[in-house]
């Protein structure tokens, strides 16, 4: 893991580059959820995806990237919602690069930047039928609501989840994840 740097990804020049890890991280975690021209249809343009829960949403709050020898391999889209809380509004790793500690890396760092805008609950919403469920869960994430996200008229059930980041110390950056 340690030739993974985690930085922020704001730049215009990037975009493709995000695109492509989401891109890809959509056709291997989604397939046997949404049709090819579903997920297609998400990229090219041609559907929206909108899920439920999106007008909590207040500001955004940053992307971060996982880049290795330069290259984006995972990001993570950070927002502000109403009431306080933090959201983890985007989370994928590109397939070939899932399972090395890029996913944790990324987690991390994440949790870490919503503290720091003084955030005291993470929430991030997933597909129920989505294998992500087993990664939040594995890191204490509590479900706490439900609800709809849509691909053109393709409906899919949600589930929401919370972790309570509150009483985690806030580590000084440089010391607990690498970063550009």
């Amino acid at each position: 893991m340690s030739d993974v740097a985690i930085g922020w990804s704001e730049a215009a020049g990037e975009r493709e580059d995000r695109v492509t890890v989401v891109r890809a991280a959509w056709r291997a975690a989604y397939a046997h959820i949404f049709s090819r021209a579903e997920i297609e249809g998400i990229f090219d343009g041609t559907l929206e995806g909108r899920g439920s829960w999106v007008d909590a949403r207040l500001a955004p709050a940053g992307t971060l990237a996982a880049r290795r020898g330069g290259r984006i391999i995972g990001l993570a889209g950070l927002g502000l919602l109403r009431g306080g809380a933090g959201e983890l509004a985007a989370f994928y790793v590109a397939p070939e690069h899932q399972g090395r500690g890029v996913g944790s890396a990324l987690w991390q760092r994440s949790l870490a930047e919503l503290r720091l805008r003084g955030c005291a609950r993470m929430e991030v919403w997933t597909l129920v039928q989505a294998s992500a469920r087993r990664f939040y869960e594995a890191r204490g994430c509590i479900a706490f609501g439900g609800g709809r996200f849509t691909v053109g008229g393709h409906g899919e059930p949600t589930v929401g989840y919370a972790l309570d980041i509150s009483d985690e110390p806030v580590r000084a950056l440089s010391e607990s994840i690498p970063t550009l």
